[in-house]
């Protein structure tokens, strides 16, 4: 976006309703879904290293609850995962309590009937954050782990512009008018944006005001002690905001890149996290992926930094959903090639939906041991599926889906109620 002499004009025309702009476009139960199952089983092998970490250097009271806390949950499928995933790795004590912050009721309500979810809220290992406000409501006495994948740019941000030296803030009027004007607020958060002052002219960028408010409010609960892991369309250096990836008008976007929220302004809560003290670290595929940003909380002297190595040597996020879109553009793909890479994706409903085609033409050859091991595998990746509302999710029409593959296959189809005979596939390699 270029900001010329024109920009503020019509800045004396500041009405009651307008507001800052920014905020999220997308419906709560959508931002934060789970594109490929691994990227869950992530989250998971990072709160389990955590958690060990924790206990090994004392700085988690065994006896005292660890929180998760999922600022995006979506349609609950990554609580659901992740508690699955822990449910056999983690060591004992220090109980594990997951939270999703609800955007509103009806988040709420949506969640709250999940079938799937229904027995973890009973049991009491899944709470609804109701409110939405991101923080238990008991005492926090263990350090802390927040999952926000889309949960920063779910959040209100604001929008900024520097021209010639000087900083302008965006205002919305709720109907589609946005005007330019000189920010009043100087201090707090807006102290971050003083260094484009002069490093960046002509170019639009974000601020995560929202997200910077509620990770302050994370970090009171917890004493200081929390680890971020978080994912999200962004910027994480000058040079790009420079190039106008925060800029939300950009008309060279790619067609297949979401706007329908603000970029994250990943350069700028960098250095917010590094201000309170933490360790940073941050990594993006290409321009137009998603920034994974891992930010390391702890008091003076604590120890909570050794999980970094296991939690930086997990893959990026966008890895797993290369492997599926690798998958898709395969020309041609043996029965045994497919029954290979649903191991490697570890039965994900996602990417058999992918090899289907392949799959119904190599079915009708199987026979003795290979037709075994396939309904074994569909078996397991119908234990995996995680069904969504309203016809959202990639997986919707899976089970129907998994009885056709095994009327392909001369094999009886399978069903949710066979989950306990189902046999643990290995793990793949996810880091390719």
């Amino acid at each position: 976006m270029l900001i010329g002499s024109d920009a503020v004009s019509g800045s004396a025309r500041i009405g009651a309703r307008w507001r800052p702009f920014g905020g999220a476009g997308r419906p709560p139960w959508v931002t934060g879904r789970v594109r490929a199952l691994r990227e869950a089983e992530d989250d998971a092998q990072t709160v389990l290293a955590f958690q060990l970490t924790g206990l090994a250097t004392h700085a988690i009271d065994p006896a005292e609850v660890v929180w998760v806390i999922d600022l995006a949950p979506g349609e609950g499928e990554r609580a659901w995962r992740v508690l699955k995933a822990l449910s056999g790795r983690a060591p004992r004590g220090a109980p594990i309590r997951y939270m999703v912050c609800c955007a509103d009721a009806e988040h709420c309500a949506r969640l709250a009937a999940h079938p799937l979810l229904k027995p973890l809220i009973s049991a009491g290992s899944l709470c609804l954050d109701r409110e939405g406000r991101g923080t238990p409501a008991h005492i926090v006495r263990n350090p802390i782990v927040v999952l926000a994948h889309e949960g920063l740019s779910s959040m209100a941000q604001g929008f900024y512009a520097a021209h010639a030296g000087e900083l302008l803030e965006a205002w919305s009027d709720g109907r589609g008018g946005m005007e330019w004007r000189a920010p009043t607020q100087r201090d707090g958060v807006m102290r971050l944006l003083s260094a484009y002052r002069q490093s960046i002219d002509h170019a639009a960028f974000t601020l995560p005001r929202g997200a910077m408010d509620r990770l302050s409010a994370l970090l009171r609960a917890s004493s200081g002690r929390m680890l971020l892991r978080a994912s999200d369309q962004g910027a994480m250096d000058i040079a790009q905001i420079r190039a106008g990836v925060l800029d939300f008008e950009r008309r060279d976007r790619p067609p297949h890149v979401e706007d329908h929220a603000l970029r994250v302004n990943f350069e700028a809560l960098a250095r917010w996290h590094r201000a309170h003290g933490a360790s940073v670290h941050q990594s993006q595929r290409d321009d137009e992926g998603r920034v994974l940003h891992i930010a390391l909380h702890d008091v003076a002297g604590g120890r909570l930094q050794e999980c970094l190595p296991e939690v930086l040597g997990l893959p990026h996020p966008d890895d797993h959903v290369q492997w599926l879109l690798a998958m898709r553009a395969l020309s041609a793909a043996s029965a045994a090639q497919c029954l290979a890479l649903l191991h490697a994706q570890a039965g994900d409903p996602r990417a058999l939906a992918v090899l289907s085609r392949h799959i119904r033409e190599a079915g009708p050859s199987l026979e003795g041991a290979a037709l075994i091991q396939w309904r074994d595998m569909l078996a397991y990746c119908s234990a995996q599926h995680y069904p969504h509302g309203d016809g959202a999710g990639e997986c919707d029409g899976m089970p129907a889906l998994i009885a056709d593959l095994a009327m392909h296959l001369h094999a009886p189809s399978s069903s949710r109620t066979d989950v306990a005979s189902c046999p643990r596939v290995p793990d793949g390699d996810s880091s390719a």
